[in-house]
Protein backbone atom coordinates (compact mmCIF):
# COMPACT_ATOMS: atom_id res chain seq x y z
CA UNK A 1 0.00 0.00 0.00
CA UNK A 2 1.39 3.75 -1.18
CA UNK A 3 0.86 6.15 1.51
CA UNK A 4 0.22 9.85 0.74
CA UNK A 5 3.65 10.56 1.35
CA UNK A 6 5.78 8.45 -0.71
CA UNK A 7 3.63 8.83 -3.72
CA UNK A 8 4.06 12.30 -3.48
CA UNK A 9 8.32 11.64 -2.58
CA UNK A 10 7.81 8.98 -5.82
CA UNK A 11 6.51 12.14 -8.36
CA UNK A 12 9.18 14.61 -6.85
CA UNK A 13 12.05 11.51 -7.67
CA UNK A 14 10.35 11.32 -11.00
CA UNK A 15 9.93 15.06 -11.70
CA UNK A 16 13.46 15.20 -10.81
CA UNK A 17 14.64 12.82 -13.28
CA UNK A 18 12.73 14.44 -15.78
CA UNK A 19 14.52 17.44 -15.67
CA UNK A 20 17.53 15.99 -15.14
CA UNK A 21 17.55 14.12 -18.34
CA UNK A 22 16.07 17.55 -20.40
CA UNK A 23 19.51 19.70 -19.14
CA UNK A 24 21.37 16.20 -20.42
CA UNK A 25 19.82 16.48 -23.62
CA UNK A 26 20.02 19.89 -24.02
CA UNK A 27 23.52 20.06 -23.23
CA UNK A 28 24.45 16.96 -25.90
CA UNK A 29 24.75 19.47 -29.01
CA UNK A 30 27.44 19.02 -30.58
CA UNK A 31 29.21 22.45 -29.56
CA UNK A 32 29.37 21.37 -25.74
CA UNK A 33 31.45 18.13 -26.56
CA UNK A 34 34.97 17.96 -26.07
CA UNK A 35 36.63 17.98 -29.65
CA UNK A 36 38.87 16.02 -31.15
CA UNK A 37 40.73 18.56 -33.25
CA UNK A 38 40.67 21.78 -30.62
CA UNK A 39 40.72 25.04 -32.70
CA UNK A 40 41.17 27.31 -30.14
CA UNK A 41 42.28 27.16 -26.43
CA UNK A 42 39.85 26.85 -23.76
CA UNK A 43 38.69 29.56 -21.83
CA UNK A 44 35.42 29.47 -19.68
CA UNK A 45 35.04 32.99 -19.84
CA UNK A 46 35.96 33.32 -23.73
CA UNK A 47 33.12 30.44 -24.24
CA UNK A 48 30.58 30.82 -21.91
CA UNK A 49 28.59 33.82 -22.64
CA UNK A 50 27.91 32.05 -26.49
CA UNK A 51 27.21 28.57 -25.15
CA UNK A 52 24.54 30.44 -23.03
CA UNK A 53 20.92 30.18 -23.56
CA UNK A 54 19.76 32.16 -20.62
CA UNK A 55 19.28 30.06 -17.87
CA UNK A 56 21.54 29.68 -14.72
CA UNK A 57 23.44 26.61 -14.79
CA UNK A 58 25.69 25.35 -12.32
CA UNK A 59 29.23 27.07 -13.72
CA UNK A 60 27.56 30.24 -12.12
CA UNK A 61 28.38 28.13 -8.97
CA UNK A 62 31.41 26.52 -9.09
CA UNK A 63 35.02 27.95 -10.58
CA UNK A 64 38.02 24.94 -10.77
CA UNK A 65 41.24 25.78 -9.35
CA UNK A 66 44.67 23.88 -9.39
CA UNK A 67 46.10 22.99 -5.91
CA UNK A 68 50.20 23.74 -5.79
CA UNK A 69 50.16 26.50 -8.93
CA UNK A 70 53.15 25.85 -11.57
CA UNK A 71 53.85 22.33 -9.27
CA UNK A 72 50.78 20.51 -11.05
CA UNK A 73 52.78 17.40 -11.93
CA UNK A 74 56.05 16.71 -10.06
CA UNK A 75 58.49 13.25 -10.54
CA UNK A 76 57.62 10.31 -12.66
CA UNK A 77 54.38 9.86 -10.94
CA UNK A 78 52.88 13.10 -10.28
CA UNK A 79 49.66 14.15 -8.66
CA UNK A 80 47.62 16.77 -10.08
CA UNK A 81 45.07 18.26 -7.95
CA UNK A 82 42.07 20.56 -8.94
CA UNK A 83 40.20 21.74 -5.64
CA UNK A 84 36.64 23.14 -6.03
CA UNK A 85 35.70 26.65 -5.63
CA UNK A 86 32.02 27.14 -4.75
CA UNK A 87 30.20 29.31 -3.49
CA UNK A 88 28.80 29.30 0.13
CA UNK A 89 25.53 28.30 0.25
CA UNK A 90 25.93 26.06 -2.28
CA UNK A 91 27.11 22.57 -2.90
CA UNK A 92 27.89 19.76 -5.69
CA UNK A 93 27.27 16.09 -5.64
CA UNK A 94 29.66 13.91 -4.27
CA UNK A 95 30.72 10.77 -6.72
CA UNK A 96 29.65 8.08 -6.54
CA UNK A 97 26.24 10.19 -6.14
CA UNK A 98 23.87 8.80 -3.56
CA UNK A 99 20.83 8.17 -5.89
CA UNK A 100 20.99 6.43 -9.28
CA UNK A 101 19.45 9.45 -11.01
CA UNK A 102 21.72 12.67 -9.40
CA UNK A 103 24.91 14.01 -12.04
CA UNK A 104 27.77 12.91 -9.44
CA UNK A 105 31.49 15.06 -10.07
CA UNK A 106 32.78 13.31 -12.43
CA UNK A 107 36.62 14.56 -14.28
CA UNK A 108 37.72 13.56 -17.54
CA UNK A 109 41.07 14.19 -18.83
CA UNK A 110 42.34 14.35 -22.99
CA UNK A 111 46.01 15.14 -24.47
CA UNK A 112 45.82 16.65 -27.89
CA UNK A 113 42.28 16.00 -28.02
CA UNK A 114 43.03 12.59 -27.44
CA UNK A 115 41.19 11.10 -24.12
CA UNK A 116 42.84 9.92 -21.37
CA UNK A 117 41.70 7.32 -18.64
CA UNK A 118 43.85 8.32 -15.84
CA UNK A 119 42.69 7.11 -12.19
CA UNK A 120 41.55 9.75 -10.43
CA UNK A 121 40.49 10.03 -6.68
CA UNK A 122 37.23 11.91 -5.01
CA UNK A 123 37.13 12.91 -1.84
CA UNK A 124 34.83 11.51 0.85
CA UNK A 125 31.33 13.55 0.54
CA UNK A 126 29.62 14.80 3.63
CA UNK A 127 26.63 14.02 4.71
CA UNK A 128 24.26 16.61 4.02
CA UNK A 129 21.14 17.97 5.90
CA UNK A 130 19.13 17.20 2.37
CA UNK A 131 16.98 13.71 2.29
CA UNK A 132 15.37 12.39 -0.52
CA UNK A 133 13.04 9.10 0.81
CA UNK A 134 15.39 7.93 4.21
CA UNK A 135 18.34 8.89 2.13
CA UNK A 136 20.63 11.68 3.33
CA UNK A 137 22.65 13.47 0.20
CA UNK A 138 26.69 13.01 -0.03
CA UNK A 139 27.91 16.50 -1.08
CA UNK A 140 30.99 18.24 -1.89
CA UNK A 141 31.45 21.99 -0.21
CA UNK A 142 33.89 24.53 -1.45
CA UNK A 143 37.38 23.31 -1.64
CA UNK A 144 36.96 19.56 -2.00
CA UNK A 145 39.79 18.38 -4.17
CA UNK A 146 39.85 16.10 -7.08
CA UNK A 147 43.17 13.82 -7.52
CA UNK A 148 44.35 12.92 -11.16
CA UNK A 149 46.86 10.34 -10.36
CA UNK A 150 48.83 9.51 -13.56
CA UNK A 151 50.96 6.25 -13.90
CA UNK A 152 54.66 6.88 -15.01
CA UNK A 153 53.49 6.38 -18.76
CA UNK A 154 50.69 8.85 -18.83
CA UNK A 155 53.07 11.25 -16.75
CA UNK A 156 55.68 11.05 -19.61
CA UNK A 157 52.85 11.79 -22.16
CA UNK A 158 52.16 14.72 -20.67
CA UNK A 159 55.41 16.31 -19.71
CA UNK A 160 55.85 15.34 -23.59
CA UNK A 161 52.66 17.13 -24.72
CA UNK A 162 53.27 19.55 -22.29
CA UNK A 163 49.62 20.37 -21.31
CA UNK A 164 46.56 18.65 -20.07
CA UNK A 165 42.53 19.69 -20.70
CA UNK A 166 40.37 18.54 -17.95
CA UNK A 167 36.51 19.00 -18.11
CA UNK A 168 35.04 18.68 -14.50
CA UNK A 169 30.93 17.91 -14.67
CA UNK A 170 29.38 19.17 -11.70
CA UNK A 171 25.62 19.83 -10.78
CA UNK A 172 25.41 22.65 -8.11
CA UNK A 173 22.57 22.86 -5.30
CA UNK A 174 22.03 25.53 -3.30
CA UNK A 175 21.52 23.84 0.89
CA UNK A 176 17.88 24.65 0.31
CA UNK A 177 18.11 21.85 -2.38
CA UNK A 178 17.11 24.45 -5.27
CA UNK A 179 19.90 22.68 -8.22
CA UNK A 180 20.87 24.43 -11.47
CA UNK A 181 21.68 22.54 -14.93
CA UNK A 182 24.87 20.77 -14.93
CA UNK A 183 28.05 22.30 -16.32
CA UNK A 184 31.21 21.13 -18.33
CA UNK A 185 33.87 23.00 -16.37
CA UNK A 186 36.46 23.19 -18.49
CA UNK A 187 40.47 23.41 -17.42
CA UNK A 188 43.40 23.51 -19.68
CA UNK A 189 47.02 22.65 -17.26
CA UNK A 190 50.10 24.36 -18.59
CA UNK A 191 52.90 21.90 -17.91
CA UNK A 192 55.73 23.27 -19.54
CA UNK A 193 56.56 25.03 -16.04
CA UNK A 194 57.41 21.44 -14.63
CA UNK A 195 59.79 20.48 -17.21
CA UNK A 196 62.59 23.26 -15.84
CA UNK A 197 64.83 20.96 -14.64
Amino acid sequence: MVTRPKAWLAGVAVLLIVIAAVFMLIDTNPGSTISTTPTAPASSEGLAPAARTGLADSSDKVRLKVVGENKALTGDTGEIVVSLDIEPGWHVNANPASMEFLIPTVASSSVNGQSLEIPTQYPRGRVSDITLGDTALEVYDDDASIRLLPDEKQTAMLKEAGKLDMTVRVQACSDEGICLAPADLPLTLDLDDTNTQ
